[in-house]
């Protein structure tokens, strides 16, 4: 490149004949030619009379004229990359020898040449050819790539698993919300002032475990993406010619190495003690209600103010934000089921919140048409859903070996008379037995999970197209698949054995 060409051939217009180094101090002797002061008052101090070592004209001692111009210049040559000095289409020399660089000094990290090795600067430094010292750190970068490549499976697992606790969390939550719109209802009009501030509550809650996933998922995406473009870079190193190899290997290679998982907390003791909370204030209400109505308002009061309180600054900020735009808080309604849409061998208790396998000759006889979702005999549940989230739990009961089916489906399943009718999803459920349960769509079966589980939850954000199944005993998740829904969504229940039953709560 013009640009390489042209720096150097400044490098040699501010080289001293004499040390062939950059110049240092540079002084203008009378017949016009450059040198560093005390390279031409060394010559000056050996020879009787001064005589120019270019041109060999007589010039006076006394004559030395300081040359700024040329010192700005070397200044400048000295800050260049030495890349940028290398003749262009020829093979790196050594800037201050002009001979080609063969050898590398571990200790210094630089490209040497035969004479740059025997000098005492590095005589006694481990010195290796160039080559060698290539092969030798693209083991320890390919060893790098091998660790960083386990460390990234690392965190992705711990991501699952913390996105997954966050989700429970979040259930939790909507599932409060349900349990205190029903226990409410009856007792609207004395109540309603602590209603609103619980619903706030566990609606402030949800708002804080959906900003924690978001912040959890942002971390570990963003620790993922340093990892990857780390060994990236890495990766990209072994294909480099050996010269480029090396530059810089040691802050790479020590990159790499001290790279940390910052493992982030998904779940904050602070709002599980929130949640905790408000569960334990829910559960006094409910057990206090016949014999404490008049004092539920003093203790409100009470309860609002020590949850204020515990609000940092910022939290509190988001408090009001939420009363500001949730003045009409939104309800949710208690999942039920629906009777006209479900197989003919299931029978409903009144309430329509459990539903019992009978079967009976007659009533497999008159089945003309294959059944939905077969094996299993099915229920739709209600209400669907075509926004925000919804969560319901469902206890599964019966003789051994009972299995049971819960999850979503969207009009195209339970259009169909089969469940891999369709190439694209439209059942997401839960298949469970006593020896564990397996995840599943209409279009594929996922991994099975040993967890052996008596009620079930279901939680479902239509927004960002997650159903997350979970132990609704131990609050433990087990499953979240991650879509895209496009229509409307109902709860979908399935029975296999017979007179095994599922009880849907609240």
């Amino acid at each position: 490149m013009a640009g390489q060409r042209l720096a150097s051939e400044l490098q040699e217009d501010v080289t001293c004949p004499i040390c062939m180094e950059i110049l240092r101090d540079p002084v203008t002797i009378d017949c016009g030619h450059n040198f560093c002061l005390q390279c031409i008052n060394q010559v000056a101090k050996t020879a009787e009379k001064l005589y120019c070592p270019l041109c060999k004209l007589p010039v006076s001692k006394d004559t030395f004229r300081p040359n700024k111009l040329l010192a700005s210049l070397a200044e400048k040559i000295q800050a260049m990359d030495p890349a940028e000095l290398q003749p262009e289409g020829g093979e790196p020399r050594c800037r201050i020898h002009k001979e080609k660089l063969h050898y590398f000094c571990e200790k210094d990290m630089e490209f040497l040449c035969v004479v740059c090795r025997d000098t005492k600067d590095h005589k006694s430094h481990d010195i290796t050819l160039i080559d060698e010292a290539a092969q030798n750190y693209k083991a320890q970068i390919e060893s790098q790539v091998q660790d960083l490549g386990q460390k990234d499976k690392g965190i992705i697992e711990e991501k699952k698993r913390g996105e997954g606790a966050i989700q429970v969390f979040r259930a939790q939550v909507h599932l409060e919300k349900l349990k205190i719109l029903e226990e409410f209802k009856h007792l609207r009009q004395r109540l309603e002032e602590e209603e609103s501030f619980l619903l706030s509550r566990m609606g402030w809650l949800e708002q804080e475990g959906a900003k924690q996933l978001e912040q959890y998922v942002a971390v570990t995406n963003e620790q993922l993406t340093s990892l990857r473009k780390l060994s990236k870079s890495l990766k990209n190193k072994l294909q480099m010619p050996s010269l480029e190899l090396l530059e810089n290997i040691k802050d790479t290679l020590s990159r790499s190495k001290e790279f940390q998982f910052l493992k982030p907390t998904p779940l904050p003791a602070d709002l599980e003690k929130k949640i905790s909370e408000a569960n334990a204030r829910h559960a006094s209400i409910t057990e206090s209600l016949e014999e404490l109505k008049d004092k539920l308002k003093t203790e409100g009061k009470k309860d609002k103010s020590a949850f204020l309180q515990s609000l940092n600054i910022k939290e509190m900020e988001r408090w009001h934000l939420l009363q500001k735009n949730y003045s009409d808080l939104p309800t949710s309604v208690p999942t039920t089921l629906d009777t006209a849409s479900a197989d003919p061998s299931l029978t409903f208790s009144q309430d329509l919140k459990k539903a019992t396998l009978y079967l009976t000759g007659g009533t497999s006889n008159k089945q003309t048409k294959p059944r939905r979702f077969y094996p299993f005999y099915c229920a739709r549940g209600f209400p669907s859903l075509s926004s925000g989230c919804r969560v319901w739990e469902v206890e599964i009961q019966g003789p051994s070996g009972v299995a049971a089916m819960v999850g979503v489906a969207n009009e195209l399943a339970l259009k169909s008379q089969s469940q891999n009718s369709s190439a694209q999803s439209c059942l997401w459920a839960l298949r469970i037995s006593d020896s564990g349960c397996q995840p599943f769509t209409n279009c594929k079966v996922l991994e099975y999970h040993c967890t052996h589980v008596k009620k079930v939850g279901v939680f479902v954000d239509y927004d960002r197209g997650e159903v997350t199944f979970y132990d609704a005993i131990t609050k433990k998740h087990i499953y979240t698949f991650q879509t895209s829904f496009d229509r409307q969504v109902f709860p979908i229940f399935g029975l296999l054995a017979v007179r095994s039953s599922i009880t849907l709560s609240p």
